[in-house]
């Protein structure tokens, strides 16, 4: 301790000791702030607004079933690249119209080029049942957990059924924006966990 004229020993320790603990409380505070700006996010994500897309109403996307049962049929497009201009997440689909009563399977991809969705680009998928047709209740909302999307993405869909037809559903998505917290979990590297 050169040059310290009016403090001992300890009490230069003392000092370096507060000096510690007022760092760690600075630190403490820093992630407390941003714990309170994640809360801030999941609230957001609770109350921010959905988009329906396609937004022409009498445009529904037609997703075909491969003519052999429990086989995807192709990806088609449902939002196209360059409309959404910030990350978003799908939290689900409405089904308008179907062609056949059966079990159905419908898989969410997303790509940031104009293709396909590649490895570990699904973003969720669900199974039901239609037991009539035409369907009663078209405005339900099948929810689906889907991860970040990158802004302008491409949305795509493909179907599979039980029947062993190439049977179809006309889909639209409901989407809403995507805000990442601080300590977001990452994605497991391969579908589906």
């Amino acid at each position: 301790m050169t040059g310290a004229t009016s403090h001992t020993k300890k009490d230069y320790q003392t000092l370096q000791e507060l000096e510690t603990v007022l760092s760690r409380l600075t630190e403490t505070l820093s992630d407390l702030e941003q714990i309170i700006t994640d809360v801030a996010i999941v609230d957001f994500h609770i109350h921010s607004r959905w988009r329906v897309y396609p937004q022409d109403v009498t445009a529904a996307p037609l997703l075909a079933a491969a003519g052999a049962a429990n086989t995807f049929g192709g990806w088609v497009e449902i939002i196209p690249l360059n409309i959404v201009a910030f990350p978003f997440h799908v939290i689900g689909f409405c089904i308008c119209q179907v062609s056949a009563t059966t079990d159905y399977f419908i898989q969410l991809g997303y790509n940031t080029v104009n293709a396909d969705p590649g490895a570990n680009m699904e973003m969720g998928e669900r199974r039901f049942r239609i037991a009539t047709t035409p369907i009663a209740k078209q405005s339900e909302l099948l929810e689906i957990y889907s991860q970040g999307v990158p802004a302008n993405s491409r949305v795509m869909g493909r179907l599979k059924t039980a029947s062993g037809a190439a049977d179809t559903a006309n889909v639209n998505v409901v989407l809403t924006r995507h805000i990442e917290v601080d300590r977001e979990v990452p994605m497991w590297p391969a579908f589906p966990w």
